[in-house]
């Protein structure tokens, strides 16, 4: 590995999963230093401030702040390094993976962020919210690349790219792109614009992905990066429910205004005027909400109200078309071992529990650090 890169980590009561990852990355002689922003009640604050001592091959730097508003523009001025990447409390990466997309960054100035590819986990139901358990299933490995020159095109490809599959909603397979390598100035301007919002809301989403992706071309790498675990510990959203609230909250007004304004002076050192800019963060959050109003239709189909939506276009036919060949030339070659071998030759397996994935070995490292210490 060469490129060291500030992993940062906002937290509250988790003192296990963040362990886990730091006693993983240890394992894996990671050379990254981690930047922990806690905002944990003073027994999980101790719990994990003790832990810490424990990690001697790479920096932890520790940073106790109140809970409430996004304080991560608190923790960079403590931050090194030239890249970062902010990550969830109770997911894994793999640290090659990491420094090998600080690496392209480098000799690609045309792209703001880099990832690889991201695999979702669940543990079997009696383990479903421990750091530590047997693995039941797992997603293909997720995430492409959106490299448009256009910021314009990027920002609707990534809010909007879906296609309806028995007239339910599918969103295509786009990193989330919150994870991703990107440059400290980056972060530093989207954090100087967080700063006035919580962590866990709509606004905070908005701006933290629209960002991201307008700042410049992003790049998923073809290997694994980054595992998240699903589970019921996974923060939940300030708002009520739906979108509709979200918009009607007392407070909305206000912090819209500062969305807008601060938004929209981001948008204008990317070479728009600021009427220009003005238009362009509206339009934004036009598609913003579009995809979460898509996303709760089925909601709305259960009270009685339907939604009429156009069909799935011609090439989503042919996409599904192909996968369905694909699964049945691989359940024939299945049967025998030439033509298992010819198969994978010519077609890379995406299962990452098979030996003939790309993402095995990757994955591998994961699965066994989680499922042997599952009963420690």
């Amino acid at each position: 590995m060469s490129t060291r890169v500030a992993i940062i980590i906002p937290t509250m009561n988790r003192p296990d999963f963040i362990l886990r990852q730091l006693r993983f990355y240890e394992l894996m002689n990671s050379p990254h230093p981690v930047y922990l922003s806690d905002s944990s009640n003073e027994e999980n604050a101790s719990k994990l401030k003790d832990g810490l001592k424990e990690i001697k091959k790479f920096d932890v730097i520790y940073q106790w702040v109140p809970p409430g508003r996004d304080n991560l523009y608190l923790l960079l001025p403590l931050v090194k390094e030239k890249y970062c990447i902010q990550m969830g409390d109770d997911d894994i990466m793999i640290p090659e993976t990491i420094s090998e997309c600080a690496d392209f960054l480098e000799s690609h100035p045309g792209y703001s962020t880099c990832s690889g590819k991201q695999v979702n986990i669940r543990f079997q139901k009696e383990d479903y919210n421990k750091p530590y358990g047997i693995i039941e299933r797992q997603t293909q490995p997720l995430g492409r690349s959106l490299e448009n020159d256009n910021m314009l095109a990027r920002i609707k490809e990534f809010w909007l790219d879906l296609t309806l599959v028995n007239s339910k909603v599918s969103f295509n397979n786009i990193a989330f792109i919150c994870f991703v390598v990107r440059s400290v100035e980056l972060e530093k301007s989207i954090r100087n614009i967080t700063k006035h919002f919580s962590l866990t809301e709509h606004i905070m989403e908005f701006l933290l992905v629209s960002i991201l992706v307008i700042s410049g071309k992003f790049k998923v790498l073809d290997k694994l990066m980054y595992v998240m675990q699903v589970s019921g510990n996974r923060y939940l959203f300030d708002y009520d429910g739906t979108t509709s609230n979200f918009l009607v909250s007392p407070d909305f007004y206000e912090k819209w205004k500062i969305c807008e304004k601060e938004f929209s002076e981001f948008v204008q050192k990317q070479g728009k005027s600021e009427k220009e800019s003005l238009k362009i963060v509206k339009w934004i959050f036009v598609l913003y909400l579009t995809r979460h109003f898509l996303q709760e239709s089925e909601d709305w189909a259960s009270l009685g109200l339907k939604i009429d939506q156009p069909q799935p276009n011609l090439a989503g036919k042919t996409i599904q078309s192909r996968q369905s060949l694909f699964k049945k030339a691989r359940s024939f070659a299945s049967r025998s071992k030439l033509l298992r071998r010819l198969y994978y030759k010519h077609h890379v397996s995406i299962d990452v529990t098979k030996p003939e994935s790309k993402y095995y070995n990757d994955f591998k490292l994961v699965k066994d650090f989680l499922e042997k210490n599952a009963n420690g």
